[in-house]
């Protein structure tokens, strides 16, 4: 009996420990949170969904930064919920900015979708998003429709820029052919920042060329803004330069 007990107490302890610690690593990644929202019992002609949800209704925005309103939203989200494929008609749609990119989560007054799947919800779950949603502050302006930012200039254009640029190098050097690996950021603001240059496989990439390639991105590569964008989005993008 009480190996039984013990058993059960290890395993009760273990699945809180596994929650708590996959609540933490899930939020801690989430720099900020926006919300667009209308009220819950508003009545549509026709379900509203996750795709259409900006462009069918006028919602309101709030941003949520502090780290115990994201824990908060966490714990909101890991509660039990049973899958469905019963039609969301969304009334609320949150985006979760993470280094790796923006995540989206849609809610309806029953259900959620979020990653593909659909969840049966309560009044109850619904109640502590709109308290979590109070805690929101106005922000400045909203652009995030923009899921992701996007390239101002053409890249064809801008590699063959950085190809005539990086050729009269090459020569000089005797490199026929070079391929790398460009790791950078993006800023709120639309800048490339944090440029670092690679070869391809340990491909030896001269002092001259990584100077030259780092200022051509960060002056010319350009992308749209974010302002409500609380981090540097990372990209990673391969350059081929290959002289006549």
């Amino acid at each position: 009996m009480k190996k039984i007990l013990c058993a059960f107490i290890l395993i009760t302890f273990v699945n809180i420990s596994s929650r708590t610690i996959f609540a933490q690593n899930h939020y801690m990644e989430i720099d900020s949170l926006l919300i667009h929202y209308v009220d819950f019992n508003l009545m549509t002609m026709v379900d509203i969904s996750c795709d259409n949800f900006e462009s069918a209704l006028v919602y309101k925005t709030v941003v949520l930064r502090d780290s115990s309103c994201i824990a908060e939203l966490t714990d909101i989200f890991l509660e039990k919920k049973c899958k469905t494929e019963q039609p969301i008609d969304v009334r609320c749609k949150i985006y979760m900015f993470t280094p790796q990119g923006i995540k989206v989560m849609c809610l309806g007054k029953y259900i959620l979708c979020y990653n593909g799947n659909s969840y049966k919800i309560n009044s109850l779950f619904i109640d502590r998003v709109k308290k979590l949603i109070l805690k929101g502050e106005k922000p400045l302006n909203d652009t995030i429709i923009t899921h992701t930012p996007i390239l101002l200039v053409k890249q064809d254009v801008f590699y063959n820029y950085v190809r005539q640029r990086c050729l009269p190098i090459m020569k000089k050097e005797k490199i026929d052919s070079l391929k790398i690996i460009v790791d950078f950021c993006i800023d709120r603001k639309g800048h490339t920042v944090d440029v670092s240059i690679k070869g391809w496989k340990n491909q030896f990439v001269s002092n001259s060329l990584q100077d030259e390639i780092t200022r051509l991105f960060q002056e010319h590569l350009k992308w749209s803004a974010s302002e409500n964008r609380s981090h540097k989005v990372r990209k990673v993008l391969p350059l081929v330069l290959v002289s006549d």
